[in-house]
């Protein structure tokens, strides 16, 4: 008897022991799942927060676009109203010079403020389009008249009537031009 209680002992811890090792595969085989899972929810949790900080990205980007036009279109609707002053002192100022008064104090004055005018638009990036001998180009230049002289190519700007201004690359006012045609 002694000996099947031994036997029957030994038979139960080995089911026992069995039936651990059992436990400890499946506690094995489910924490590889969960370390398998984690490492998927990880990869995902990367993957978005690459593709969140691409969409943060591209929504600063349009932003300063945004802003950029905005801060542009402000300042092209205030340059807008100041030129017909720069046209005035413009033509005071070559009107003085063809009377040969240009040593006078009013003409000093104009140009001065002509200096000025010229500062504030290089500072702010506004272009003047005022030159000749150029071919013309309808995205900048408004024929006004033609110039049948022959000085210039054929399609050239000959004079410029009225100067044109652009801002970044940006059309402000055309400049009113004469152009060339060979007869």
């Amino acid at each position: 008897m002694k000996c099947n209680n031994s036997l029957d002992k030994l038979s139960s811890n080995r089911i026992n022991q069995d039936k651990n090792n059992k436990d400890i595969e499946n506690y094995e085989e489910f924490l590889q799942q969960k370390k398998l899972k984690k490492l998927h929810l990880q990869q995902d949790i990367i993957n978005d927060s690459k593709y969140y900080a691409d969409k943060l990205l591209n929504f600063e980007v349009r932003l300063h676009k945004k802003i950029n036009n905005t801060y542009n279109f402000f300042l092209e609707k205030y340059f807008l109203s100041i030129l017909p002053v720069v046209d005035s002192i413009d033509a005071s100022v070559h009107l003085l010079e063809s009377s040969n008064k240009n040593n006078s104090e009013i003409y000093v004055y104009l140009k001065d403020i002509q200096k000025k005018f010229i500062y504030l638009f290089s500072k702010y990036k506004i272009s003047i389009i005022n030159a000749i001998d150029i071919p013309f180009n309808p995205e900048f230049h408004q024929a006004i008249s033609i110039d049948f002289s022959g000085k210039y190519k054929n399609n050239y700007i000959s004079y410029v009537i009225q100067p044109g201004y652009s801002i970044n690359n940006r059309l402000l006012r055309p400049a009113l031009v004469s152009v060339s045609q060979i007869k």
